[in-house]
C-alpha cells in the first residue's frame, strides 16, 4: 500500500482516543494526513498528550516520515 512520503510537519496522533498513551497507540502523521483523520477536530474527550519519550520513539519507528497509508485524498 502506498505511503505518504512527507518528512516535515509531523505529529504523533492517537490511533484511538481511548487506546492509551503508549507506543502501540501512536501514529506519526504529517499535518495534512492528521487533519484528514475521521476524529480530527471532533468534539469529545481528548486523550492526554504523549510523553516526549513516546513521541521520540514513534518518530524513530516511523523513520521520521508520515505513516499514513490511507487512500482517497489526504493530499
Amino acid at each position: 500500500m502506498p505511503r505518504c512520503s512527507r518528512t516535515y510537519g509531523l505529529e504523533v496522533h492517537h490511533k484511538r482516543r481511548d487506546g492509551g498513551n503508549d507506543l502501540e497507540n501512536a501514529e506519526v502523521l504529517c499535518t495534512r494526513c492528521h487533519e484528514a483523520t475521521s476524529t480530527f477536530g471532533t468534539p469529545g474527550k481528548k486523550p492526554p498528550p504523549f510523553s516526549e519519550a513516546t513521541r521520540q520513539a514513534a518518530l524513530k519507528r516511523a523513520g521520521h516520515r508520515c505513516e499514513c497509508t490511507r487512500t482517497g485524498g489526504c493530499h
